[in-house]
């Protein structure tokens, strides 16, 4: 339970789990209607896991999926498959999950989040084994569910205005995963660029603060590590032709090592919409 637990609260951080010069503008394209990215996961440089994410549209809904698998004693640590989904919808430029999922594939302990949002609301959550009580485990209130975000969709960073550290990375996220809420403060870093196969481009780097707010054991060493550190950053390219961005790296210090997240791959993002027909079928 101990190890469902930590990954409930670092499962965003990890994978968010978060270059032009200031003021380059994007080349206008249209939006694709599906795109993956291919992720190598790494600690002190020694190779843990691979993962995927993707985006799938279908007029304003929209499909996030997170897989990830890992190698050797990490199978046993995290688990030796992940995976997260969530079903959303695009309205007034604001996208919205309105059903998430997260399935912990352990051999000698599954576990399961599922939960329901209506309006940036939770208005259902159910994790399969429940997390058990514990005196130090900070309350979860109503408010804490209002005006929020699941993991997924918190995948997407939303900026207006010039594809900058400064515009983009000014912003808090706030995030509940099914077992309480957290948020994640961008703050800004730097522009650089991105050449892997699939995108060669601007690229936008912040740092990342995580600050727990409820569902975490206050008293546990983890979560103030992670309340405290300062060697959290991810690394964002915008996806074309919409206002957002995705993660092309992530970087946290962790006790064992530098945890690295990093793209090697992008597939869809030179496809415009009449080009992707899997989802049209």
């Amino acid at each position: 339970m101990a190890r469902y637990s930590a990954f409930l609260r670092l499962n965003f951080v990890i994978f968010l789990s978060l270059g032009a010069l200031i003021g380059l503008q994007t080349p206008v394209r249209a939006a694709p209607k599906a795109y993956s990215i291919y992720y190598e996961v790494s600690i002190a440089f020694i190779s843990i896991g691979t993962a995927r994410f993707s985006e799938t549209r279908r007029g304003s809904g929209y499909k996030l999926h997170l897989g990830a698998d890992f190698l050797g004693v990490f199978r046993y640590f995290f688990a030796p498959r992940l995976t997260a989904d969530v079903d959303g919808a695009e309205s007034g430029g604001k996208l919205s999950g309105t059903r998430y999922s997260l399935v912990v594939d352990h051999p000698e302990d599954p576990q399961r989040v599922d939960m329901t949002l209506s309006g940036g609301s939770i208005t259902n959550a159910v994790l399969t084994p429940p997390l058990p009580e514990r005196a130090d485990r900070v309350t979860v209130l109503p408010e804490h569910k209002r005006g929020v975000t699941d993991p997924l969709t918190a995948f997407l960073i939303p900026f207006k205005g010039a594809l900058s550290s400064a515009e983009v990375c000014a912003q808090t996220l706030k995030v509940f995963d099914g077992a309480g809420r957290f948020d994640i403060t961008l703050i800004p870093d730097q522009e650089r660029t991105l050449s892997i196969p699939g995108y060669a481009g601007p690229t936008v780097d912040c740092f990342v603060r995580y600050m727990p707010v409820s569902g975490h054991r206050e008293k546990r060493a983890n979560v103030t590590y992670m309340e405290n550190n300062r060697d959290i950053s991810v690394r964002l390219a915008q996806v074309p032709g919409q206002s957002y961005l995705v993660p092309v790296e992530i970087q946290i210090a962790t006790l064992i090592g530098n945890l690295r997240i990093e793209a090697v791959k992008i597939e869809g993002f030179d496809k415009a919409p009449e080009a992707t027909t899997a989802d049209a079928n």
